[in-house]
């Protein structure tokens, strides 16, 4: 058995162990500033507080006029919108510090997790399809559909998974800087994984009905 390369010391790095004959691919991890926009969708959040924050002071130039207690009320919600911000641009942070994205030539492996580690194992025979989104940023997210649904739990894919389909969630790798080369490379990669294995069934089958016919 041999053990991958990559420096453990480096943000997002991941070492597991490969399998005979098995090589690393790819290897990546999402940007911050795609889940800060697109996961977490900081901006529609901050454009919301804006909202509440100009409809107050319409409301103190209209209706109340100016008084300490209004004044108060813009401050605390000026404070807590920029609290709500900051905690949202750290959890995209630590998310995208503590993913790493690995392709080998046998499978996709997720690792991710702030406070808990945890790795999701995806045989390359599992998949069905791979659908690539690029986005107008110049990101991009891969969604990946497994055969059957292949038993792998909400919780643990969250939030690499598209949508919020309970009962078969589908995994998807976000906030790729290179997605079109990663979705390339596994769509290559997945074709000649099952090309391969309809050449072995086809050169086992072959010889039995030639012995048959004969």
């Amino acid at each position: 058995m041999s053990e991958i390369t990559t420096r453990m010391d480096e943000p997002g790095a991941v070492g597991f162990t490969l399998e005979p004959g098995e090589q690393i691919l790819w290897q990546g991890r999402p940007q911050a500033q795609a889940l800060r926009r697109h996961l977490l969708k900081v901006r529609w959040v901050m454009a919301y507080v804006c909202g509440l924050i100009a409809w107050k002071l319409a409301l103190i130039v209209w209706v109340r006029g100016l008084r300490p207690q209004e004044v108060s009320d813009v401050a605390a919600l000026v404070i807590q919108g920029t609290a709500l911000g900051l905690i949202l641009t750290y959890f995209a942070w630590a998310l995208a510090r503590n993913t790493t994205y690995t392709l080998t030539s046998l499978r996709l492996v997720i690792h991710h997790g702030i406070a808990l580690q945890g790795t999701v194992d995806i045989p390359l025979r599992a998949l069905r399809s791979v659908a690539v989104r690029h986005r107008a940023d110049g990101s991009g997210d891969i969604a990946l559909e497994i055969r059957d649904g292949g038993g792998i739990g909400f919780a643990k894919l969250w939030p690499h998974v598209r949508g919020a389909n309970l009962a078969h969630p589908i995994p998807m790798l976000r906030g790729l800087s290179d997605a079109a080369v990663l979705g390339s490379r596994l769509s290559r990669q997945l074709s000649r994984f099952h090309d391969m294995q309809i050449d072995t069934t086809m050169q086992a089958d072959v010889p039995i009905a030639a012995a048959r016919a004969a």
